[in-house]
């Protein structure tokens, strides 16, 4: 009888493992991520000074974040195949030492030979930094207990596991937001700053805040404060 239980409580740890790997292998042959070239520092085309970003293309602005943000350096590869991508990541941190907030300022370019365009029409509200106008989304999000950096390959797992390799990995719970500029008249460019905010310090979580949860009423009041923070500690100046 023993033999047998233990026969059948085998099988069903194989069926488990086997079942786990089969839509891991599924996840990840079926995304773009598996196209993505390795990262490289040579060759990018903006530079940093202090907590100053310069960018000289799509646009020519020197980008400035807060005196807490710490710069933690670039690369470049092509994303999914198709896309020439630049991170530029700055972190900040508290008191203890822990993430507080991260930031990844990317710069995409479409490759001669894909013909498609960059639009953020659908976002849910628009707001402008400098001279720079944002398509801005923003949600609460709990890391995956999984796939804690992202699908590998993705633009997500390229400037999180960047980060994490340098003492900043992402928080457990967060607040989640993109700013997204297309310039006029080049949609097949676009700069993109995503910001992760820790939300442990706050005693929240990110569950709490979703539709449904113990904290969901605040979460409205807490995105309109966290992004008029960023605006106003954000400084984009134009480049002529």
């Amino acid at each position: 009888m023993k033999k047998w239980i233990l026969m059948a409580a085998t099988l069903v740890v194989l069926g488990i493992s086997g079942a786990v790997g089969y839509g891991i292998y599924k996840v990840y042959y079926s995304h773009p991520g598996r196209f993505s070239s390795e990262a490289s520092t040579e060759g990018l085309k903006r530079t940093v000074e202090g907590n100053t970003l310069i960018s000289y293309e799509h646009p020519a602005a020197r980008i400035t974040f807060p005196p807490e943000y710490k710069y933690l350096g670039a690369h470049r590869f092509i994303l999914y195949g198709t896309v020439e991508a630049e991170q530029y990541m700055f972190a900040s941190s508290h008191p203890d030492g822990s993430t507080r907030s991260l930031i990844n300022v990317q710069f995409e370019t479409v490759l001669p030979e894909f013909d498609w365009t960059y639009d953020y029409s659908g976002a849910p509200r628009a707001m402008r930094i400098g001279p720079l106008e944002f398509d801005v989304d923003a949600d609460p999000v709990r890391r995956h207990w999984l796939v804690s950096n992202g699908l590998p390959g993705t633009d997500g797992e390229r400037y999180h596991s960047f980060m994490d390799e340098r003492g900043f990995p992402k928080p457990k719970d967060y607040i989640w937001s993109r700013f997204a500029y297309v310039p006029v008249g080049s949609p097949r460019h676009e700069m993109l700053i995503l910001h992760n905010r820790d939300l442990t310090s706050m005693g929240l979580t990110a569950p709490s805040l979703r539709p449904g949860g113990e904290n969901a009423e605040r979460w409205e009041n807490l995105l309109e404060a966290h992004l008029e923070m960023l605006t106003q500690s954000i400084t984009i100046e134009a480049i002529e």
